[in-house]
């Protein structure tokens, strides 16, 4: 997209080129890139890399123009980003992606960017502003640098890029897209909440966006799964397995096709009792195992009072059960240094750390830089900006139960959005079952033309497990054979912003070792699910086809209303995003 003198130059001062002079602003040389001064960043060195190369790891296959940066909203802000710039015009499809992270992140997402360079966009990502893996040491006494991996992060990894595009090209970028799993699923919903003139197309895997609420989810996996840190687990992988092992045996086949998966957990019954010891069951799980599997399927609660907080693990995904984040992902301690100021040790989260007042006490300090659970996001598609957002429904380290409650929660806001804040908030507190159900049926249609959910059978957390979980955006990334509309949602989302062509299923894959396709399914925008039909390869796409089950089908449970109304409670939830 060709753009006047003119409008390159009030564009230049809207970006930050504010250090390049008119009559130079176009067509820099990318060593002259240096000269460039996006929004409170400072470009450190940029020089052209010719293949064969390795960047952070990372194999580059195409010339580009490499850029670093840094990024420093405030005094002890030190957010490292780099953008990837094709090295001509002509080699540019005139698109730009930013990379989300998981984790705690502290690291450029080098393998994805070097993807993406390939693929002919300009792409961008960044430390979030601090180096290290899994530690929360970084968050001790920097609320800034909290508040840079938190949210705003990538507002100033977009903004460069896009400054740098014009400088470069002398063209702005004509589409901007964003995709995340985990963390980086949570970092996209925040970036359409927020920031939502940055991106055209978002892709969103099993988002963390009930920030808070996650974290005491994964401290409550870990205090239950290994009550003492160092000595054996309270369930042996083992015995998770036959867990999984008996609970395939019992809902398997409720969707018609005994084959591994169940295509719809929520629709599983399965008694757990029937494996604990005494005279009912048949003994595989002890007194205290039983409990902690419960415990798991049951969700966070307030020890207090009893009241759920959040909801829990699905059946079937018992095997993919992991209390490693509390502890090696040092999320425990991150409250106490973040939200209590204190050192971990002395400060031991196991002791410390309850899911009633502590809960309440971090979910405040928490939300205002990390949540993005709020369906209002009028901004953001009153622009033309599209969704997709995906789940494994075996994931047991973001339940797949909060994708399906926002999706709630979105049809419920475009339903109550023109309410007085009073009338609203009523509606949001008598919320039953029943409604629920039926306005997610008058409005599916129209969240549908907006974003689209796609829930995968099998598939744990952004990935693994057992179902066909190679469909990109965050997700294991298909061979390039397959990356393409039909079998990857970065390329579904380009397809639904370019050319208004929504996604109707993503065939997700399946490979062995080598490379080769082992299983071939179509995930469908929820509540419609694969349905085989009845004839040909069970591992083929082709045989099985979108079914939306009847309304009466589709349980609503008492925690997705708590997970609805948490959305809906935070609807007016907008961050200090800069």
């Amino acid at each position: 997209m060709q753009v006047t003198r003119r409008g390159s130059i009030g564009l230049a001062l809207a970006l930050g080129l504010t250090a390049v002079s008119g009559a130079s602003q176009a067509g820099l040389s990318c060593a002259q890139l240096t000269s460039v001064t996006p929004e409170a960043s400072t470009i450190t060195s940029a020089a052209i890399v010719t293949p064969p190369a390795t960047v952070g790891g990372a194999a580059v296959s195409v010339p580009f123009c490499r850029v670093q940066g840094t990024a420093r909203p405030s005094q002890d802000s030190e957010i490292k980003f780099e953008v990837w710039l094709p090295p001509t015009a002509a080699a540019w499809t005139g698109r730009m992606k930013v990379n989300g992270t998981g984790g705690y992140a502290g690291a450029t997402p080098y393998g994805r960017l070097a993807q993406d360079i390939g693929d002919g966009f300009i792409t961008a990502g960044s430390n979030m502003g601090h180096d290290g893996g899994e530690s929360a040491t970084w968050t001790m006494n920097h609320p800034e640098k909290v508040k840079d991996w938190g949210l705003r992060a990538h507002y100033y990894v977009a903004t460069a890029a896009k400054t740098l595009s014009l400088a470069f090209y002398n063209q702005p970028v004509a589409h901007s897209y964003f995709e995340g799993c985990s963390n980086g699923g949570r970092q996209a919903m925040m970036m359409a909440q927020n920031y939502p003139g940055l991106f055209d197309g978002i892709v969103a895997g099993a988002p963390s966006m009930f920030y808070p609420d996650i974290l005491f989810w994964l401290l409550w996996t870990g205090k239950n799964l290994t009550p003492v840190l160092g000595q054996p687990p309270a369930l042996s992988a083992t015995k998770a397995g036959e867990i999984t092992k008996r609970v395939l045996a019992k809902c398997d086949a409720i969707d018609g096709l005994v084959d591994g998966q169940i295509t719809n957990p929520r629709a599983c019954s399965f008694d757990i009792d029937t494996l604990g010891p005494g005279p009912s069951g048949e003994g595989l799980l002890t007194a205290q195992e039983l409990a902690t599997v419960k415990a798991m399927y049951a969700g966070t609660t307030n020890e207090m009072t009893g009241v759920q907080r959040y909801s829990g693990a699905k059946f079937g995904s018992e095997a993919d059960f992991s209390p490693a984040f509390a502890d090696n992902g040092g999320y425990g301690p991150f409250i106490g240094h973040f939200v209590y100021s204190l050192l971990s040790p002395p400060y031991e989260w196991r002791r410390e750390i309850n899911w009633s007042t502590v809960y309440d006490q971090a979910k405040s300090a928490l939300s205002p830089i990390t949540a993005a659970p709020s369906p209002d996001i009028r901004a953001f598609t009153s622009r033309g900006g599209k969704i997709i957002h995906y789940h494994g429904w075996n994931d047991s380290v973001v339940p797949p139960d909060g994708s399906i409650a926002y999706l709630h929660a979105l049809t419920q806001f475009e339903k109550l959005q023109h309410l007085p804040k009073h009338a609203f908030d009523q509606q949001v507190e008598k919320l039953s079952p029943q409604v629920v159900a039926a306005t997610a049926q008058a409005f599916g249609k129209r969240v549908q033309e907006y974003h689209r959910l796609f829930m995968l059978p099998a598939v744990s957390h952004c990935g693994g497990g057992t179902g066909p979980s190679s469909i990109g955006g965050g997700a294991p990334e298909p061979t390039a054979a397959f990356r393409n509309a039909e079998h990857h949602v970065v390329s579904a989302v380009i397809k639904w912003v370019e050319d208004g062509v929504a996604p109707e299923k993503i065939v997700a894959t399946r490979f062995d070792a080598s490379g080769a396709v082992v299983r071939q399914r179509p995930v469908c925008p929820y509540p419609a699910q694969a349905a085989y039909n009845g004839s040909g390869d069970t591992n083929s796409a082709d045989n099985f086809s979108c079914v939306t089950p009847k309304l009466q089908e589709r349980t609503i449970s008492a925690t997705d209303i708590l997970l609805i109304q948490n959305s809906l409670r935070q609807r007016d939830l907008l961050l200090p995003n800069r």
